[in-house]
């Protein structure tokens, strides 16, 4: 019974994008839902390895290498080309030579432009920024535009890596889910850089929401896209990442109110 809970629970959950106008008070299921003019679809993992194979259509542009989070690691910028669209990532230097964490980056920017860049049409520009952490771990944070049929839509998603493992690690590995999305349903929820319409908006749309839907969104957050006993391999709807030991939650919203809003959690204070 949980796990049809949880399943019926991810499919009326909103995606990123949604750019038809709407009031600002959405319910779940209106700002969840995909809509036909080009939104963002969960696009599973079996369809996007099938889009990288085209490797012909990626390009590979190095840059100056800049500071990384663990000492002695640097980084410069790749980027991947689709039709019209391109996402740049890093590349990261002062790592074992023997791991996976650059063809981990590369595969996961890869899947995230596929999944944007849904049609030709599709113009997705995409940049990166390293968040840094401890020595264990980094944090590369996404962020662009998505201009499909006469629109233009805000990009956000991360990418955490264990830098021991060479593993990309998800919120649950480094918080709980259930005591955040407590949080978020609270009179104390701080949002980060949120405009006055922003946060009143937020408030509305938090009416529709309970504690059971954030936990099963905060449980599928962020890459990998399987996780264990995984109800949703397609592409996640919440984003996560660690700074400065808070913790940002990018939770989706209508276009009319951003696109998403980054609830900024600190341990330290709760």
């Amino acid at each position: 019974m949980r796990r049809l809970f949880l399943c019926s629970v991810i499919i009326i959950l909103p995606l990123i994008f949604t750019g038809c106008k709407k009031k600002e008070t959405s319910d779940l299921k209106s700002i969840m839902t995909t809509q036909a003019n080009g939104t963002m679809s969960a696009t599973t993992i079996s369809a996007d390895k099938e889009k990288l194979s085209e490797a012909e259509s990626s390009k590979t542009a190095a840059s100056e290498s800049k500071p990384a989070s663990k000492a002695g690691i640097t980084d410069s910028s790749q980027s991947f080309s689709k039709d019209k669209s391109k996402i740049s990532y890093p590349r990261l230097a002062g790592i074992d030579s023997k791991s996976n964490i650059n063809t981990l980056i590369e595969d996961n920017a890869k899947l995230s432009l596929n999944s944007f860049a849904s049609n030709p049409d599709s113009n997705v520009d995409i940049k990166y920024t390293i968040k840094n952490q401890s020595r264990n771990r980094i944090s590369i944070v996404y962020t662009g535009t998505v201009k499909d049929g006469g629109q233009s839509k805000k990009v956000f998603f991360t990418n955490n890596i264990n830098l021991e493992t060479g593993k990309s690690i998800g919120l649950s590995d480094y918080a709980d889910p259930l005591t955040i999305a407590n949080y978020i349903l609270s009179d104390d929820v701080v949002l980060e850089n949120a405009t006055n319409a922003q946060a009143a908006g937020f408030e509305e749309y938090k009416k529709t929401l309970n504690v059971d839907i954030l936990k099963a969104l905060l449980d599928d957050a962020d890459f990998p896209l399987i996780k264990e006993n995984d109800i949703n391999e397609g592409f996640p709807k919440v984003f996560s990442y660690e700074s400065g030991g808070d913790i940002f939650i990018a939770i989706p919203m209508s276009h009319e109110l951003g696109d998403y809003v980054l609830v900024k959690y600190s341990p330290s204070t709760k």
